[in-house]
């Protein structure tokens, strides 16, 4: 039973680790690039009975790792509630974007988060509304800073989507502090369009899109 992101986050790293990730690849500055998010079905007091985890990375390495993961090692009992033991869970492998995919339109499986563009060391904030005409934008910036150059790439939400998914709000919860505060995000899930080279698109349908992507946000699907 998992109410918080951040739960799931811990007893993927700790798998990942087990699988042969070192620690600094997995959580911190130098980590991969990587998402994931859950399909589960809601119960009383918000918690989500996990049925299904999606887990992917752009990274060769990361990947190899994911796939000696023992599921068993897929479990944390955590002080804020969450339990979560993955002894009976079954690991498969999701197909790749076709050969030579330059253009794809995406949903998401979890909602991605935006931050409010801050100066200096403010406080980090994050859109209660999604700016349609900056998500783009935004968008590409996160996924360059992750891949550590300039994507070739591009982002379009389709006007009547942005009309209508993207003014409601998902309330994401993160993680609950020792003193017993909170920290619930909102985020959105808009369909999109990601255009560019193949290598470049399949980098940001791997790696998640927004903020907060190794927390389990932002995980794209593909829309047929």
């Amino acid at each position: 039973m998992v109410q918080f992101t951040d739960s799931m986050n811990a007893a993927l790293v700790s798998a990942l680790v087990a699988a042969g990730l070192r620690p600094e690849e997995v959580v911190g500055e130098t980590a991969e690039p990587w998402t994931f998010g859950m399909e589960a079905y809601s119960r009383p007091g918000r918690k989500r009975r996990v049925h299904s985890v999606v887990l992917s990375s752009p990274s060769k390495r990361f990947a190899e790792a994911a796939n000696r993961i023992n599921p068993a090692d897929i479990s944390v009992t955590s002080c804020n509630g969450d339990v979560i033991n993955g002894a009976s869970a079954r690991l498969l492998t999701c197909d790749d974007l076709p050969p030579g995919a330059s253009e794809i339109m995406i949903g998401f499986i979890s909602p991605f988060l935006l931050p409010v563009k801050k100066d200096g060391r403010t406080k980090t904030r994050f859109h209660e509304e999604l700016p349609i005409s900056e998500v783009p934008t935004a968008l590409k910036m996160g996924l360059d800073r992750r891949a550590k150059r300039t994507l070739d790439l591009s982002i379009a939400i389709d006007p009547l989507s942005a009309a209508t998914d993207g003014r409601r709000k998902h309330l994401v919860h993160i993680r609950r502090f020792p003193s017993g505060k909170k920290m619930i995000l909102p985020g959105f899930i808009v369909p999109m369009t990601l255009r560019g080279t193949p290598e470049d698109v399949r980098f940001a349908y791997l790696a998640g899109l927004g903020a907060k992507t190794r927390n389990g946000n932002g995980c794209p699907t593909l829309m047929q």
